[in-house]
């Protein structure tokens, strides 16, 4: 039967190891980091005879063997980027310099021999403790769920995590917790795979520009009719209307006649174009103009009004620069200037 343990897991392996490194610049970051992993394990007193070392190339697996204290592995990983940190601060060449990421388990595992007949370790602890390694940045420690069980509690620890859910192979989900604290060489920005990142604004088609136009063109009228309990759903038909006839007649030859979609397009003024469209039956009015102000979605933080509430025709100075930036040919085309954004 084979003989089991409770290991304690540190893995770890420096981030970009062969980037811009010479062969010899490689040789030397290895020297580097064996000589921080044993110190390191002198430092926090782990038994030689229940520590195993595997080597992976650009990093190490620590197994600590039964170990005595509950965050044996937490203060080992935080002496190794502590020491790193030193160590850079007077290394001669940015290519001796780096930096490491660490993974941290906890496992009831197998004790085997390898093929060289030397101690090892086989279970599903040491693979995890890779995977949790794998999500985390240069200088960041993040743990597993049993990791993160047993410190949470003590009052040492109570504070100094944050947790992720991690995505594997296969689609596999599970939960990490990166170790945040002030401590040298330890980095507490949330690991790039995790953070939210920011899309582009998104750029005013040609519609939506039209669509701007129209209503910074038409502000002072719409502003006047605040009495009219429908205006909000009248202007957005009406403006949308507006907007797709001037789409058509931007993209229709010279030589033939644009199509259009407004009530009396080019003889009835806007007021009395408005004033038609808010004759119409309130359910028709408040379901259309949701329809083709859906489509405006993108660009809300542009309009005036609460989150649910939006005027979508009250264009904030943030949309009037946007329409003068991106499409500077429709601001002259509706007469729109730099003070609108004022």
């Amino acid at each position: 039967m084979a003989e089991t343990a409770r290991v304690h897991y540190v893995f770890l392996d420096v981030v970009g190891f062969t980037k811009d490194r010479s062969v010899e610049a490689q040789s030397d970051v290895v020297a580097t980091l064996n000589t921080v992993i044993k110190s390191s394990l002198a430092t926090v007193n782990a038994p030689q005879n229940k520590t195993i070392l595997l080597p992976t190339g650009d990093g190490v697996a620590i197994a600590l063997i039964n170990a005595v204290g509950i965050d044996t592995h937490l203060l080992l990983a935080l002496q190794v980027l502590r020491m790193i940190a030193e160590q850079n601060d007077t290394a001669p060449e940015p290519s001796r310099r780096f930096e490491v990421r660490v993974g941290i388990n906890e496992n009831i595992d197998n004790l085997v021999k390898d093929v060289n007949g030397r101690r090892n370790v086989a279970g599903a602890g040491v693979s995890m403790a890779q995977r949790i390694m794998d999500v985390a940045d240069g200088g960041q420690i993040l743990v597993g769920p049993t990791v993160f069980d047993s410190l949470r509690q003590r009052e040492r620890y109570m504070s100094c995590f944050r947790a992720f859910t991690a995505r594997g192979k296969h689609g596999m989900t599970f939960p990490v917790y990166q170790f945040v604290s002030k401590e040298p060489g330890l980095n507490v920005d949330i690991p790039s795979v995790f953070a939210v990142k920011k899309r582009a604004p998104e750029k005013l088609t040609m519609y939506a520009a039209y669509y701007f136009g129209h209503a910074i063109a038409n502000r002072d009228f719409l502003l006047s009719r605040k009495s009219d309990s429908t205006r909000d759903y009248a202007a957005a038909i009406l403006l949308s209307f507006l907007a797709e006839d001037s789409v058509n007649a931007s993209e229709t030859p010279s030589h033939e006649e644009a199509t259009t979609l407004t009530w009396k397009s080019g003889i009835a003024t806007f007021e009395e174009q408005y004033k038609h469209y808010d004759g119409l039956e309130f359910g028709v009015l408040a379901r259309f103009s949701k329809l083709l102000t859906d489509t405006l979605s993108s660009y809300a933080e542009h309009f005036e009004g609460a989150q649910w509430s939006k005027s979508t025709w009250l264009v904030k100075a943030s949309g009037v620069q946007k329409l003068m930036s991106e499409w500077p040919q429709v601001a002259s085309e509706l007469g729109i200037t730099a003070e609108e954004a004022g």
